[in-house]
């Protein structure tokens, strides 16, 4: 077997990694890869931390997916499309609105709790340059399954409202994804968001 030196596409330095991720993080050049196929750049930002921020810093890959959402036609017995059309950015049948979908590994549960949470409530941050000498957490999810969890998360989010969701038919094209890393801090009862 020949072991061979992963190098940075962009700058071709060496790329030293000690945990397993599907990115590949060049400290020379900041630049992000992500092997699939090929090797490709990926386009990302990191949300700076709040200065209140106490306990172990770590950076959590989300990615940010932003997409149209048009209803085509919905029946519900004993509530509304409210939730879920509060969040889309257009006309009452549709608009646009952007899904968090966490990268890193997690159980059901934690996914769909940060999943939702983010999305219904999309963080405001600053960005910064790099990591700033912080964790960064592996990601798992790629960008392709991102898209695909994205629906996921919408139908969940509303089939959790009162009254019974009985049929959606609806279009969710996704127009752009990009990876984002948001902050957390590690703390006694897990991770929480530091922003």
């Amino acid at each position: 077997m020949r072991v061979i030196q992963v190098k940075c596409p962009q700058c071709n330095s060496p790329i030293q990694m000690k945990q397993k991720d599907s990115l590949f993080l060049c400290g020379q050049c900041n630049a992000i890869h992500v092997r699939d196929g090929g090797i490709e750049k990926l386009d990302y930002e990191i949300a700076e931390f709040s200065p209140s921020a106490q306990g172990e810093k770590v950076y959590m890959p989300f990615w940010r997916v932003y997409a149209s959402f048009v209803i085509r036609s919905k029946n519900v017995e004993g509530g509304s499309m409210f939730k879920l059309m509060s969040f889309v950015k257009g006309s009452s049948d549709g608009g646009n609105m952007f899904i968090y979908i966490p990268a890193s590994e997690m159980d059901p549960d934690n996914f769909k709790r940060m999943a939702t949470q983010f999305t219904s409530g999309p963080p405001r941050y600053s960005t910064r340059l790099n990591f700033g000498g912080a964790g960064r957490l592996p990601a798992v999810v790629n960008k392709k399954d991102a898209a695909e969890l994205a629906d996921f998360v919408v139908v969940t989010m509303e089939a959790e409202q009162p009254g019974v969701l009985q049929r959606l038919d609806y279009t969710l094209t996704v127009n752009d994804t990009k990876l984002v890393y948001l902050p957390f801090v590690r703390g006694a009862s897990g991770l929480m968001p530091a922003l």
